[in-house]
C-alpha cells in the first residue's frame, strides 16, 4: 500500500509539527508513502514548517470558501493508492497505517475513518464525543476530524468531495457508500479541542447539532458556510 497523507492548512504553526511527528513515529510499515500539506495562505510559520520538515508543500490555487476545493486539489497531486485526509490538528492513533490496509483488504470496503475523539478533560467534550459516536453510527457520514481513508481510484470514480462550502465530508461519504462499504476503524483519532474552547462548548455543539439536523431533513445548509469559515480565519489570526 501507498498511502499518500493529504493535510489542509490555514495558519497551523502551533499544530503542524506535532501532527507530522505522529505521522511519522505511529507509522507500522516505515515512512508513508508521501506527506502532503496543501496550504491556503497561511500567513504565519506553516508553510516554512512544512519545507523544514520535508513534506510536499502545494499553495492552494483556489479562493471559494470551504475545505472541499482544498482537499481535491490536493488529492489531483498525490501519487499513492490509498488517500488519507488529515486535519492539521489531528494525530493518528499508533499503527494508523497498518489498520487502513486491513480494512481495505476487504473488497467490499471503500474508505472509512477512525474513531473521533477530542484531547482535553472538560466534561462537554465527552458529551461532544458521544453524540458524534452515535451520529456516524446511525449514518455512516464521518468528519474531516477523523482522518477519511479512501482506495485513490474510487475517489476518482466518485468525482471527489462535493465541491460545498459545509459538511463536504459527510457528502463525500456519502457518495463513496454508493460505491461500497466504509469501515469505522475503533482507534481514537485525537483533535485538538479549541473550536469548542474557544467559542463555548455548548454553543458550538448545539450550532453543530443545528446545522447537522437541517442537513438530515433536506435543508440547505451552505448559507451557514461563510459564518463558519470567518469564524475559523477569525480564530487562526488571534492564535
Amino acid at each position: 500500500m501507498k498511502l499518500s497523507i493529504i493535510i489542509p492548512t490555514l495558519n497551523e504553526a502551533a499544530y503542524l509539527s506535532v501532527t507530522i511527528e505522529k505521522i511519522k513515529q505511529n507509522v507500522s510499515f516505515g515512512e508513508p508513502y508521501e506527506i502532503i500539506v496543501i496550504d491556503s495562505g497561511s500567513t504565519d510559520e506553516t508553510c516554512e514548517i512544512a519545507l523544514k520538515l520535508g513534506v510536499r508543500l502545494i499553495r492552494c490555487k483556489s479562493n471559494s470558501i470551504g475545505k472541499a476545493y482544498v482537499l481535491n486539489e490536493g488529492a489531483q497531486s498525490a501519487t499513492g493508492d490509498v488517500l488519507l485526509f488529515l486535519d492539521a490538528d489531528t494525530l493518528v492513533p499508533l499503527g494508523y497505517d497498518e489498520s487502513i490496509k486491513d480494512a481495505l483488504t476487504d473488497a467490499d470496503v471503500v474508505g472509512g475513518a477512525f474513531e473521533f475523539a477530542l484531547n482535553g478533560k472538560e466534561f462537554g467534550l465527552r458529551v461532544v464525543e458521544f453524540l458524534n459516536r452515535v451520529r456516524y453510527r446511525i449514518r455512516q457520514r464521518y468528519y474531516g476530524d477523523q482522518g477519511i481513508f479512501v482506495s485513490s481510484h474510487v475517489f476518482k470514480r466518485v468525482g471527489g468531495y462535493p465541491e460545498i462550502g459545509i459538511l463536504e465530508a459527510a457528502h463525500f461519504c456519502e457518495k463513496l457508500s454508493r460505491e461500497g462499504k466504509l469501515k469505522l476503524i475503533k482507534k481514537r483519532i485525537n483533535t485538538s479541542p479549541r473550536r469548542f474552547q474557544d467559542g463555548g462548548i455548548y454553543k458550538v455543539l448545539s450550532g453543530d447539532i443545528k446545522i447537522w439536523f437541517l442537513d438530515l431533513i433536506g435543508r440547505p445548509v451552505d448559507k451557514y458556510a461563510d459564518a463558519y469559515w470567518k469564524e475559523n480565519k477569525l480564530r487562526a489570526k488571534n492564535r
